[in-house]
């Protein structure tokens, strides 16, 4: 597994020519752009989109995720998936987290309702769907990622962000 993150404002230039027409058809955004081009110099060939713009290449799996103004992309040889998100210290988590968190993952919240802890749950929830396509909705009631035996995930807070990647074991 391969994980690289960076700052958007401190990547500013996107090498077009480098990019397949797949992706350059694809992309609208700065974001989009410096993640397909990331993960092509990380080694992912023929890079790109399918259903509900999940990326994939030919010789590995891919994930991308971008929050404020960071982006972070993953390379694995098993199924993969990666979020990142800015921590909102100012939210009522609480709601959010009734709705889409579930078990343990609920319990371990309301015993300790920080915005931390909540975003490390949510990212893991949604680095997990991602390996399947899925987005954020009512599937992310229908599991407990603390359940997941088949998973390995690794979370890192960076600054006001969390990042967290599920892999397949």
């Amino acid at each position: 597994m391969k994980v690289y993150y960076f700052k958007v404002s401190e990547n500013p230039e996107i090498h077009k020519d480098n990019l397949p027409e797949s992706v350059l058809q694809h992309c609208k955004k700065k974001e989009s752009f410096l993640a397909a081009q990331a993960l092509i110099e990380m080694g992912a060939e023929n890079l790109y989109y399918g259903d509900k713009n999940k990326p994939f290449a030919d010789n590995c799996f891919v994930s991308i995720s971008h929050s404020g103004d960071m982006v972070a992309v993953c390379t694995s040889d098993k199924p993969i998936g990666i979020d990142i998100e800015k921590i909102d210290r100012e939210r009522d988590l609480s709601k959010i987290a009734n709705r889409f968190y579930h078990g343990k993952e609920l319990e371990d919240f309301k015993e300790k309702p920080t915005a931390d802890l909540f975003f490390e749950i949510w990212t893991k929830k949604e680095a997990y769907s991602k390996i399947g396509g899925e987005g954020v909705g009512e599937v992310f009631k229908g599991f407990d990622v603390y359940s997941l035996k088949d998973y390995v995930f690794e979370t890192e807070i960076i600054g006001e962000y969390v990042l967290s990647v599920c892999e397949a074991k």
